[in-house]
């Protein structure tokens, strides 16, 4: 199994070193505003406070605000964790994210994420984390894979392994953002998995926004068709839905093309 892996703490020194040098050439600021802050900073302490908000503004079981709860709709995850609002500030550091001018908005939410699950006795028992996949080409072109940041992030803070090649994208379906509801809802057959068994897995699945719920259900659906026992979906940020129609289909169907023969391992043992 290829692993993206928990970040060792070597790692995260050198992280923080190669921080300090490059804040000597270009300072450090805030991907949401644009402020100036110290290198050891991921945001500012003015943005960390906008984008703090209470667990329970989101359904835990869908992920969604309390208001546009998507629980009725047999989602293919069991629960869900929201960093924050997709709004103003948090969608400053979503789209910093995305286009890889700063990698800070993700480590921060990957953070907060992984500190929710070691405070929760059931999550931080889990066996892995698996990122959204993004094609190889788009990932090349947009210098990373936002999902990817996220779990990384996460799986250092919690020391549970991030498996990066369960879930494969093709890259022939549209960017997600430019659809509408209903198109997002029938972009998501790029995306397949890999033919294993994961009976009993216990698994985190990371993305940075959820909107309709689309891919997360995808990517759920396709765990699911392996064996997995549970999935619970981690996110950044959480949009609220315009309306009725946004809501994610309730039919998922996984067919034998979606699942990819290639024998891996699925050991299970952490480092």
């Amino acid at each position: 199994m290829e692993r993206g892996g928990e970040m060792p703490d070597e790692l995260r020194h050198i992280r923080k070193c190669w921080m300090f040098l490059i804040n000597l050439i270009y300072p450090n600021v805030c991907p949401c505003c644009g402020s100036p802050i110290s290198w050891r900073q991921y945001l500012c302490d003015t943005c960390i406070a906008a984008i703090t908000v209470p667990a329970e503004t989101f359904c835990a079981g869908c992920g969604k605000p309390l208001e546009t709860c998507l629980c009725g709709n047999d989602l293919a995850y069991d629960h869900a964790l929201v960093v924050t609002s997709y709004e103003e500030i948090a969608r400053k550091g979503v789209i910093s994210l995305k286009a890889a001018e700063s990698l800070q908005f993700g480590w921060y939410c990957g953070e907060v994420l992984g500190k929710r699950v070691l405070a929760d006795a059931r999550l931080r028992t889990y066996d892995c984390i698996v990122p959204v996949p993004m094609a190889r080409r788009k990932k090349w072109k947009r210098c990373c894979n936002p999902a990817e940041v996220i779990a990384k992030e996460l799986a250092s803070v919690t020391r549970i392994p991030m498996w990066t090649d369960l879930l494969l994208d093709s890259g022939r379906g549209a960017v997600q953002h430019t659809l509408t509801a209903k198109q997002r809802r029938e972009n998501v057959s790029h995306f397949s998995a890999r033919q294993k068994d994961l009976k009993g897995y216990r698994i985190l699945l990371c993305d940075d926004v959820l909107t309709t719920g689309s891919t997360l259900n995808r990517c759920a659906a396709l765990l699911r068709a392996c064996g997995a026992e549970t999935v619970t979906v981690a996110v950044a940020a959480s949009t609220r839905l315009r309306n009725s129609s946004d809501i994610t289909s309730k039919n998922i169907t996984i067919k034998m093309d979606d699942m990819h023969k290639e024998p891996i391992s699925t050991e299970r043992k952490r480092k």
